[in-house]
């Protein structure tokens, strides 16, 4: 029953988002918006801060870049299981008159890789770079946790997720950017004591 409930909402939400917010200018932008939250956008990212920290030198990046890395792999392995286990099928599948904007090729909804992805990134690299305005310092996470939810309204909008899908891919790539900090801060802790 609370199962059945969950859906009911679930769907009424898509809805609401798919239908009820269309227009034409998120019809132009999201669908640009939802890539960034792809593994190779992501991915790239933490590719090219690695590859700037070692042609700079700066110990700093590097392990920011591989903190992003871990966070990104480790969220891929569980939204990639998830997927194949749950099975479930993606909202223009299943519902009718969604408004898709994207062609997509994996046919499995739950949960969302690009939400996970994006909120990996943005935990990873947000809670461990910070830049000064004003003489003020301010962690990079302000910036991207917006992004993230973008990308992630995103998702519903094109129409290739619910958004109970992106709330826990959301989940899932937050555990993956806190485990992933927690990993590089024991990994730092323990080679500054040696």
């Amino acid at each position: 029953m609370i199962f059945i409930q969950l859906m009911e909402i679930n769907t009424k939400l898509f809805y609401i988002i798919n239908h009820n917010l269309q227009n034409s200018f998120f019809d132009f932008l999201m669908p640009m918006i939802t890539d960034i939250g792809s593994m190779p956008f992501v991915l790239s990212i933490c590719i090219l801060l690695l590859v700037y920290s070692i042609i700079t030198k700066n110990m700093s990046i590097k392990y920011l870049a591989i903190t992003g890395i871990i966070a990104i792999l480790f969220t891929d392995i569980i939204i990639s299981i998830l997927k194949v286990l749950i099975n479930e099928p993606r909202p223009f599948h299943t519902l009718t008159s969604v408004h898709l904007l994207i062609s997509e090729n994996d046919p499995y909804s739950f949960p969302s890789g690009h939400s996970g992805y994006i909120f990996a990134l943005a935990i990873s690299l947000g809670l461990n770079w910070k830049f000064s305005i004003r003489k003020k310092e301010i962690k990079l996470l302000w910036l991207l946790i917006p992004l993230a939810f973008i990308v992630g309204f995103s998702r519903v909008y094109i129409g290739v997720h619910y958004p109970f899908d992106v709330f826990i891919g959301a989940i899932i790539g937050t555990i993956g950017g806190v485990i992933a900090t927690k990993i590089m801060s024991d990994y730092l802790t323990k080679n500054s004591n040696n």
